[in-house]
């Protein structure tokens, strides 16, 4: 499946009840609606650690947040369990066939 780049994660976090959130943004998402990139990250999205390894994780939720700069940041949970660690500047994708349906 082809997959296009969503955000680079600046920030990654587990908590205790969630699980891993990993975090970022782009400026290619400020324009579009919430509804819009939900519909986008859909159920999977595929990981790119900054050694090339690749990753496909389920998605648990997603939200985005407007900052007060007006751009958009995009929070997407994983679960509990996720292994091995990601690390900021990883780079998130999502697959394209899910917006050709």
């Amino acid at each position: 499946m082809e997959t296009k780049m969503l955000y680079g994660v600046g920030l990654v976090f587990d908590t205790p009840e969630y699980g891993t959130i990993v975090m970022g943004a782009n400026g290619e998402l400020d324009d579009l609606l919430p509804s819009t990139i939900q519909e986008m990250i859909g159920e999977q999205i595929m990981i790119k650690t900054l050694d090339g390894e690749e990753r496909v994780y389920n998605v648990v939720s997603c939200q985005i947040n407007h900052s007060i700069a007006g751009k958009k940041n995009v929070g997407i949970c994983l679960g509990k369990g996720v292994s091995p660690k990601i690390v900021a500047g990883s780079m998130v994708y999502y697959y394209l066939s899910d917006l050709s349906d």
